[in-house]
């Protein structure tokens, strides 16, 4: 009986361990809209607080965007009691269908975060926010 509930107990831990390992492969996605675009702007590893790559995608009707001839990229924690604001802005650079940038989170917590794109003459802003 001891030698089953130490298997038991070896199995159930290497199974949380896996589990673990793969939720931490799991990368971040998150998608709203801005007037009438489709914004999608997504890490291939999980957030985490330093520095952070960060991929954009702007669409139109189904459609990829690749003609926005600004997109930029700001992440921001506002003020609270005993912490400054704090900021990181980021123009991204277009790579084929994508913008894409590092971005620095330099603490856990609520970040919001501000998605300015420029398109033919137009401005159009996303907003959201993600959690550390």
């Amino acid at each position: 009986m001891k030698r089953f509930l130490k298997l038991a107990l070896i199995l159930t831990l290497g199974l949380f361990f896996v589990a673990c390992n793969e939720a931490t492969l799991e990368g971040f996605t998150k998608t709203g809209k801005a007037g009438g675009l489709t914004i999608t702007y997504s890490s291939a590893k999980p957030l985490v607080i330093g520095d952070n790559r960060i991929d954009v995608k702007i669409s139109e009707n189904g459609k990829l965007i690749t003609d926005a001839t600004k997109v930029e990229l700001k992440v921001f924690m506002p003020e609270m009691p005993g912490m400054p604001y704090m900021e990181n802005k980021k123009l991204l650079a277009p790579k084929g269908d994508i913008y894409s940038g590092n971005i620095n989170f330099s603490m856990g917590g609520t970040w919001q975060v501000k998605i300015f794109i420029d398109r033919g003459g137009k401005k159009y802003k996303y907003s959201s926010s993600v959690i550390l």
